[in-house]
């Protein structure tokens, strides 16, 4: 794990994704964006077709949850995909179905 925020704060991270129903090996499996107070966590879906067109930043990855470092603890954003790509059905460890409304709500660790 190269992101150093979840790499100093790893097991303050691992709890609340056991807290919040999300799989911590999916969140650092995950593309990010990081620097010294934030890390960004993206969903990339490999597209072939698109490959071949080279880069195109008109497209932007998903954002899947935010995460920033503040007075020395985690905050997390998630967003409206966060269980989609994230989730884990706490019964049969599946990936979960999205549970959260289409808006982005603060979830304070």
């Amino acid at each position: 794990m190269s992101c150093k925020i979840l790499r100093n704060h790893e097991a303050e991270a691992r709890q609340y994704c056991v807290e919040n129903g999300l799989s911590f090996s999916k969140l650092i499996s995950s593309e990010l964006s990081w620097d010294d107070e934030e890390v960004f966590v993206q969903h990339y879906e490999p597209n072939p077709e698109r490959e071949k067109l080279g880069l195109m930043d008109d497209i932007p990855m998903p954002l899947i949850l935010i995460i920033r470092l503040v007075n020395g603890k985690l905050r997390f954003v998630q967003t409206d995909i966060t269980h989609k790509y994230l989730g884990v059905d706490r019964e049969t460890k599946k990936p979960a179905v999205a549970k959260r409304p289409a808006s982005r709500e603060l979830a304070f660790a």
